[in-house]
């Protein structure tokens, strides 16, 4: 689970929040049902428009993605592949028969099945590689998703400004400047609305599933240059050594050495 998401979201709308009551602003005057039905519902809209439909209902997929994202332990992965190699020296390749059918990832799974198979390398690559793009393609829809609600609701709450200016104008002739004032005041509320969920919900989520998704590519990389360093019948440490190099940053890096059982 990565607290961080329902902590930044939290922090990021307790800020607004905390400095409307300093400004000694009202929350009640940010509330605009209207408003809030137009940037909502329009984003959802656009959604539609710009994705498939299983694709928008997924929506509460993708944001419980970034709460609770697929299991990423690089150091246990290359624990993992450096065993593999230890055994497949040991004993053969077709010792790694009796592991695969434990193993839980698919790109695992078959690039090992490959290399017990006595596939050539440069195949196990290839069909390994066309694997993992396409598992990317699909991991870049929510990041999509997000970017283009992020994109399109501040349009939309510039929208709804527009057609509250336009009703506050329709009744310019017989308005006091009190009840000018609070109209134009709400009709601003929608471009609040729009730029306050672009900027505080739909583009952090979308940059934290990019990030998840660098992760995920990381671990796909880890796999393949594995599964292609067991079947070259590398020494266990060489292997080691190779997958740590695909970890870019410094810091996971050092506990992956810690987990792999050597030092930096």
């Amino acid at each position: 689970m990565q607290i961080s998401t329902i902590i930044g979201l939290a922090g990021a709308f307790g800020s607004v929040i905390v400095t409307l009551k300093i400004e000694g602003g009202h929350l009640s005057s940010f509330v605009n049902f209207g408003a809030l039905i137009l940037i909502l519902g329009g984003s959802i809209a656009v959604a539609i428009t710009s994705f498939s439909l299983a694709e928008v209902l997924s929506l509460p997929k993708y944001i419980m993605t970034t709460i609770f994202p697929p299991k990423m332990d690089a150091g246990e992965l290359i624990v993992s592949f450096v065993s593999f190699s230890e055994k497949a020296r040991r004993e053969g390749l077709l010792a790694l028969e009796e592991d695969v059918s434990d193993i839980e990832d698919k790109l695992t799974q078959l690039g090992l099945e490959l290399v017990i198979d006595g596939t050539d390398p440069e195949i196990v690559r290839n069909i390994m590689e066309n694997l993992s793009d396409s598992m990317k393609k699909h991991e870049k829809i929510p990041a999509e998703f997000f970017e283009t609600l992020g994109g399109f609701s501040p349009t939309l709450g510039i929208i709804g400004t527009v057609m509250g200016l336009v009703h506050v104008l329709e009744g310019l002739g017989g308005a006091g400047m009190e009840q000018l004032g609070r109209g134009i005041a709400v009709a601003f509320i929608a471009t609040f609305y729009g730029i306050g969920f672009a900027n505080l919900l739909w583009l952090p989520l979308c940059t934290k599933i990019k990030n998840i998704n660098h992760q995920l590519e990381e671990m796909r990389n880890i796999t393949i240059d594995g599964v292609l360093s067991i079947q070259s019948g590398e020494n266990p440490r060489i292997v080691k050594e190779r997958l740590i190099c695909n970890i870019s940053e410094p810091e996971v890096r050092k506990k992956v050495y810690e987990v792999a059982g050597t030092g930096e």
